[in-house]
Formats: C-alpha cells, sequence, structure tokens
C-alpha cells in the first residue's frame, strides 16, 4: 500500500480501523519521519470482531528507488527476482535484489531481512477480439492481468489496440505471437475466443501439446463443439489424453451466464481461482 504525505493513497491492507490508524503513521513517514513497525492485537487494540493480530512496517521509499526501479525493470521483462528489505530502522531502509532461491519460500523474514518475490504481471492472450473478448478485456485489466490481443482482424474488428490491452498481435499462430511478445509459458493464460470453430481448432491443436507450459488453456463453446474437439483432436494422435484433460473446456465457472458480461465474470473468477491456486 502507498501512502503519500497528503493522504492520498494506492491499494489496500484490507480496510477497517487498522488502516485508518496505518495512514496516519505513513503519513507521518512520508513528511520525513523514520520508519515504523506497527503492531496491533485487532480486537484488544482496535474493537474489530475478526480477530487476529497484524505487524505492518511502514518504510520510506524514495532511499531505495533506485532499487525498485531496477526490479520493476525485470519485472517488466518478465524476468523474477526477490527484493529484500533489511528492516534496520531508521530513516533509510536499503533495498537489494537477488536471484530467486526455489528451495524458498516466500516471502520471509530471516533475522532483520524482510524477502519478496516480484514477478511479472498474469498474462491475458484472448485469441479473437468478438463481443466475449471485449467484454473480458477491461476486466481481466482492471483486475491486473496484462491483456494481449491475438486476432488477425479479418472481419475489420479491431482498428487500434484497445486501452485495455497493452499489444494486439495481428495472428492467431502462437509462433507469431511469441516472436512478438517473447515465449509463452508460466502465468500465461491462454483464452481461445474466435469466431471460427476451424480457428479454434487450429489453436488448441497446436497449444494443447505444451499445456504444461502455461498457466491455463481455455476454450469457448457448448460441450457438443467441445466432444467433437476431443475426438478429432484426439484421433489425429498428436494430443495425449492427459494433454487433453488439462484443457479447461468450457471454460470459465458455472454461474449460468448468458450475456458476454456474465460470461466474462464466470471466466475471470475462474482464472483468479487459478492463480491463487483456490479450490474450484
Amino acid at each position: 500500500m502507498l501512502i503519500a504525505a497528503d493522504g492520498s493513497q494506492l491499494g489496500t491492507i484490507g480496510g477497517g480501523r487498522i488502516e485508518f490508524e496505518l495512514v496516519a503513521v505513513a503519513q507521518e513517514v512520508a513528511m520525513g519521519g523514520p520508519a515504523r513497525l506497527v503492531k496491533h492485537n485487532l480486537v484488544q487494540d482496535l474493537s474489530m470482531c475478526c480477530g487476529g493480530s497484524m505487524e505492518i512496517y511502514v518504510e520510506p521509499l524514495a532511499p531505495c528507488l533506485e532499487t525498485i526501479e531496477h526490479v520493476i525493470a525485470r519485472r517488466v521483462r518478465r524476468k523474477r527476482s526477490v527484493l529484500v528489505t533489511n528492516l534496520g530502522g531508521g530513516k533509510s531502509l536499503p533495498k537489494e535484489f537477488c536471484p530467486v532461491d526455489e528451495t524458498m519460500e516466500y516471502p520471509r523474514q530471516q533475522d532483520e531481512q524482510f524477502m519478496e518475490l516480484i514477478v511479472p504481471a498474469p498474462r491475458v492472450l484472448l485469441f479473437g477480439c468478438g463481443h466475449l473478448a471485449r467484454a473480458l478485456g477491461p476486466l481481466a485489466n482492471a483486475l491486473d492481468f496484462d491483456v494481449i490481443i491475438c486476432d488477425d482482424n479479418e472481419t475489420g474488428a479491431i482498428d487500434e489496440c484497445p486501452a485495455w490491452a497493452s499489444d494486439w498481435v495481428s495472428s492467431f499462430a502462437l509462433g507469431d505471437i511469441e516472436a512478438r511478445i517473447g515465449v509463452l509459458g508460466a502465468g500465461d493464460y491462454l483464452l481461445v475466443l474466435t469466431r471460427d470453430h476451424g480457428i479454434d481448432e487450429t489453436i488448441i491443436t497446436s497449444a494443447l501439446p505444451r499445456v504444461s507450459e502455461f498457466e491455463y488453456l481455455g476454450l469457448i463453446g457448448s460441450m457438443g463443439k467441445v466432444g467433437r474437439f476431443r475426438k478429432r483432436i484426439l484421433a489425429k494422435g498428436a494430443v495425449t489424453e492427459a494433454q487433453w484433460k488439462s484443457l479447461h473446456a468450457p471454460l470459465g465457472l458455472d454461474i449460468a451466464a448468458e450475456t458476454p458480461q456474465e460470461i466474462a465474470v464466470s471466466i475471470m473468477a475462474e482464472l483468479v481461482a487459478v492463480k491463487n491456486r483456490a479450490s474450484r
């Protein structure tokens, strides 16, 4: 959560009385005060009946902007790193970054060092830019997914890249897409929503052998369409039954959605569940 000296803020630690108290402390730090460790028992100190306790470290960012900018640049290049904050107190909290140790769990605190994993934003690739994609794109963007449109634009559906998308690739081919935005892999969510069932099948056939590399691969369509795709694709022998079972088809949670907006909500709910490793 970022808090400026004038009290303006970005993000949240959950709201309520604890956040109200924190903003006052953070304004003091933003105006030149020392870093502070705020500790509260939510019931005893603040009469918050949700229970539990919180420890919040409030630090000035100015002394470590160079390191933060470096980590952000790595994130933009889709490189993972660990940001280390030295919790020594005082006005200056030195930060540094280090490579990811895959044997460790993050975030973690060791002695007076707090280590947090900085990962690239989850990336949604919308294959097709029809009614559903136009409902999905702004919602995915609002949920902090980086949105890429993949559409050959033969129908003239796209005049320019919408504000909610970071890029538009005028192709459905994975090779063309990777040539433009980099290799697809962890953190990538592929949603196949094109106007043409033949195009859908071609995309799914090329993506399924690599399905373990992606975070999510989903296909729009009825159970009849999904069943016919399964029969034809497996018959070609390039895809295994296990790979097919990794496909989300029909994609989205079953909330009896009807309109593009409702279907978009069902899809993004499933993507958030996958991203957060929640039980679906």
